[in-house]
């Protein structure tokens, strides 16, 4: 497998650790408020993170990508 966009960081948050062996976590690039989630067995969420060399989420990142959601929610962007 191969990397992803090799010249930017890369970020994961783990949301949740299904009883089916599957992780669901967001994942961003560059930015933690521009992520997607995803949904992989746990192999496979192994395999991608060290493919693509990423960093979990730091507290602040968490904090902006909450406050971010909380916009989106409430209408505030």
């Amino acid at each position: 497998m191969y990397e992803l966009m090799p010249n930017e960081k890369k970020f994961v948050q783990i949301i949740n650790i299904k009883n089916d062996g599957f992780v669901e976590f967001n994942f961003a690039v560059g930015e933690a408020v521009l992520n997607v989630e995803l949904l992989l067995p746990y192999k496979a969420f192994i395999e991608f993170c060290q493919n693509n060399r990423v960093s979990f989420f730091t507290e602040e990142q968490e904090n902006e990508l909450l406050i971010d959601s909380q916009n989106w929610k409430y209408g505030l962007n």
